[in-house]
């Protein structure tokens, strides 16, 4: 069956005319084929615009019917199209602050006979960059490849795999971040493996899905030695500074309604190196059930009670640890996040086994636990201001 308007490819033709697919970037396309008059006759497909080159050479075989393309030159400045779509009312909620930089390149080959596509269509974003000012982040180093066969791409199902070089923010920085991830059925974006090395760690996604029309995101991470100076950002209420590494498993969630939620999940200590934490300053957090003095004589003593109630030589540690003026020495922390609740109603519980950093003094070992109450999200904001028991050796 020959391809259908098959007899425009017998003609000799020379069609042009201009598409204007975002105001005020008028794309011109023209269509030449050569005379008539031979069995294998070749054209060209020719689309130019600021920032838009695509070029594609055609060959139509008149005994077999078949049309042969091929993408000659294929080439989208996405920085420049990306801010003129940002001047879009239905796309400036979306792009309005984003910035891109370097080229989509398209490739491909294929056939068409029978009214059916056959070959292949790959598109790559190679050594890009995208940036937000307004909201302080950027990802350099980009590289997106997408591709598979054409019938893939009309039917939505393409496969494809993204890298990033460095990704900065006005919170922390990350680097190598690689997604290996497929298009299915227009709709639906599944990510099959997803990792980034932050803080001097690995972190790793179990495969998930995201809906496109609602995106919706819900994963289990795996955290493989990573650096708590780096986290020291997510709880500024209660870290002033920390160094070492941790492990464990977290539950994301992230939604357009309701952001960011942590889920369940267990944090421990890796002990590779050791680990240090200052608290930010809260007063009263360790000594408020300690006393600064032990009063063994009774009330009836009057002004000479003092003589009898010698100074408690820990308290001026504990003051001094819950201040931030002294580091802690971790021997060991545990972390765990149930945002259902576990038998006693916690969200979460921070278990801290560790020792006064200069060692020799009144104060040995201190064991604190951290329990959280209410939503999960009140942990990254919650600090160590909230109900806990104390034990110093």
């Amino acid at each position: 069956m020959p391809v259908t308007g098959g007899w425009l490819v017998r003609l000799g033709v020379d069609l042009r005319g201009v598409y204007e697919p975002v105001p005020g970037r008028p794309l011109a396309w023209s269509v030449v084929w050569g005379a008539a008059g031979r069995a294998e006759r070749g054209g060209e497909l020719e689309v130019t615009g600021e920032a838009f080159e695509l070029r594609a050479a055609l060959v139509w075989d008149a005994g077999t019917g078949t049309l042969r393309w091929r993408i000659t030159r294929g080439r989208i400045g996405l920085g420049s199209w990306v801010a003129a779509l940002a001047g879009r009312p239905e796309w400036s909620a979306q792009l309005a602050g984003l910035s891109a930089e370097g080229d989509l390149v398209v490739r491909g080959e294929g056939t068409w006979a029978g009214g059916e596509p056959t070959g292949r269509l790959d598109v790559e974003w190679r050594e890009g960059a995208l940036r937000h000012a307004g909201q302080g982040w950027s990802l350099e180093g980009v590289n997106l490849r997408a591709g598979g066969d054409v019938r893939g791409w009309l039917a939505g199902n393409v496969p494809g795999s993204l890298s990033v070089g460095t990704i900065t923010t006005t919170r922390f920085g990350a680097r190598k971040l690689s997604v290996d991830a497929a298009l299915a059925g227009f709709g639906r974006l599944e990510i099959k493996a997803a990792r980034v090395e932050i803080a001097g760690g690995e972190v790793e996604a179990e495969p998930f899905f995201v809906r496109l029309a609602e995106p919706v995101v819900d994963t289990t991470l795996t955290m493989r030695r990573v650096g708590l100076q780096d986290l020291v950002v997510f709880v500024p209420t209660a870290l002033a500074e920390a160094r070492g590494r941790i492990d464990g498993t977290l539950r994301l969630e992230w939604s357009r309604a309701e952001g960011l939620k942590v889920g369940a999940g267990e944090l421990k200590l890796e002990k590779s190196e050791p680990t240090v934490i200052k608290l930010v300053s809260s007063p009263g957090f360790l000594t408020r059930s300690v006393p600064a003095r032990f009063v063994l004589a009774p009330r009836w003593f009057g002004p000479f009670k003092r003589w009898f109630s010698p100074a408690n030589p820990g308290y001026r540690t504990l003051s001094e640890i819950e201040t931030g003026r002294l580091a802690l020495r971790v021997e060991s922390l545990e972390a765990r996040l149930s945002p259902d609740g576990d038998a006693r109603g916690r969200s979460a519980t921070v278990v801290v086994r560790a020792r006064p950093e200069l060692a020799g003094g009144a104060v040995g070992e201190i064991i604190f636990e951290v329990n959280v109450s209410g939503p999960l999200a009140s942990v990254l904001r919650a600090g160590l201001q909230r109900d806990f028991s104390l034990q110093a050796k």
